[in-house]
């Protein structure tokens, strides 16, 4: 489709894949085990790391009842700042201590795009635990060896913007507008228990196939994908997986049959959402009735059996629900921009951008979501 775009590195060439998610939900704190006494406590969402020189910020946000999402964003002050010109399509370098004084801009079409170590202290003023909160921002996939060989594969969810909810209603500089979920106003409701409630939890990522499998059994279709990262000589290819589930549909084929029919190489634009919940069920609750008790006569019709809801299993991963009409091309990409140019070592997905983009607004600062 020619209204398709694709981003291009200026400097090199190189495709690069855009996301970004979209959730509501309630602020939880992380919590991990205190290594002395062995019990489960609350992480800070505000920690500084590296004496000082690494600010990290991080919660739960609950979409749904018991869908947990852990949602992080971490700073560090560097040497410049790289103020971005969209008229001139290329950026400019400022001393950090400068970042903010537009007297050493090169001139007025040049825009700083705000970092994350200021980012993070507007945040601050933000969550606290139980508020209800609107969290966009992208998922950086990671890869890092461990010391016994083996390689860890994971995606995080790194914060762009957070707003406050309160009333139904998201706040966004002071004032008070409608939730949108892909552009369309909804009634937001702040309790997972009321009839009224609409989960907002919705991703969209680009992704180059690598391959598929169909579960013969469940009719699910996993996705082995790839997506093009920014980096420093070429873009740089990321795993990630995903998960399409089997439903029955009235007319043509599913969803799930549809992606299983996808080839290496092929590109697509996906629509999904992010899950790491609990999956429950209602059993009936069996009640022992004495001899003497009158009721024990009663005919069952007139009797009412007490349901109890249980925990029966999880949900986790990028699920696609849809995808981006128009978005699929057949043998888009190579081999060689899936091979992989270097075996990474750091474990921390938030320190692997190797050089500042030269478009930030178009991978740090656009909301697919408007």
């Amino acid at each position: 489709m020619a209204d398709y775009k694709i981003k291009v590195n200026n400097n090199h060439g190189g495709k690069e894949f855009n996301n970004g998610f979209h959730f509501v939900g309630k602020v939880k704190p992380i919590k991990e085990k205190d290594k002395i006494t062995d019990n489960w406590v609350d992480v800070p969402f505000y920690s500084t790391e590296e004496e000082g020189k690494k600010k990290v910020f991080q919660f739960i946000i609950e979409t749904a009842m018991s869908n947990e999402l852990k949602v992080k964003i971490t700073g560090k002050e560097k040497p410049y700042a790289y103020p971005y010109s969209r008229q001139h399509r290329k950026s400019a370098k400022v001393e950090w201590n400068q970042r903010y004084n537009k007297d050493t801009y090169p001139d007025n079409t040049y825009h700083l795009i705000e970092p994350e170590w200021d980012r993070i202290d507007k945040f601050k003023e933000i969550v606290e635990k139980d508020l209800w909160v609107e969290v966009k921002g992208k998922y950086i996939p990671y890869e890092f060896d461990t010391e016994d060989g083996k390689t860890i594969k994971g995606i995080s969810r790194q914060i762009s913007f957070v707003n406050p909810i309160k009333e139904g209603k998201v706040i966004i500089d002071g004032e008070p507008q409608d939730v949108k979920v892909a552009g369309k106003s909804i009634n937001y409701v702040c309790d997972f228990q009321s009839p009224d409630f609409i989960e907002v939890n919705r991703f969209n990522m680009q992704i180059g196939i690598n391959t598929t499998y169909q579960d013969s059994e469940t009719g699910d279709t996993k996705i082995n994908a790839v997506v093009l990262t920014n980096g420093i000589e070429r873009s740089e290819p990321k795993d990630v997986e995903l998960i399409v589930y089997q439903k029955k549909v009235e007319h043509g084929i599913s969803m799930a049959d549809a992606f299983s029919s996808l080839n290496t190489y092929d590109f697509i634009e996906v629509i999904g959402q992010d899950n790491n919940r609990a999956t429950f069920a209602y059993v009936d609750i069996v009640e022992e009735i004495s001899s003497d008790d009158p009721f024990s006569q009663v005919d069952s019709s007139e009797k009412v059996t007490r349901q109890e809801r249980v925990t029966n299993g999880d949900k986790k991963g990028l699920e696609v629900i849809s995808y981006v009409e128009g978005s699929l091309m057949r043998e888009l990409l190579t081999e060689e921009e899936f091979k992989k140019s270097a075996v990474l070592t750091n474990n921390d997905p938030f320190n692997q951008t190797a050089t500042p983009s030269d478009d930030p607004f178009a991978t740090n600062n656009d909301d697919p979501f408007a």
